[in-house]
């Protein structure tokens, strides 16, 4: 069975896009790293708050759940408005 990627909706970023559109989202979502690593790690993340700070910035990469983890965790709180 082919799966037709429109009928799933958006598809996640990749790469470093998926990082720059984490950065960006974390730049404009009023909070902390250690409020934002808090609420990652509340909801599964197992990557360390230096970890993080590092992806954001561009100088490592995460897996791909983390990676998952984290756009949760930004979107929640972005919605959530913490």
């Amino acid at each position: 069975m082919i799966n037709d990627a429109a009928s799933e909706g958006p598809q996640p970023a990749f790469g470093a896009d998926q990082r720059q559109l984490a950065a960006a989202q974390f730049q404009s979502a009023n909070v902390t790293l250690p409020e934002l690593w808090t609420y990652y790690y509340g909801i599964g993340g197992n990557a360390d708050e230096l970890a993080l700070d590092a992806y954001l910035n561009g100088m490592v990469e995460l897996p791909p759940l983390q990676v998952n983890l984290l756009h949760a965790a930004l979107k929640e709180i972005t919605a959530d408005g913490l």
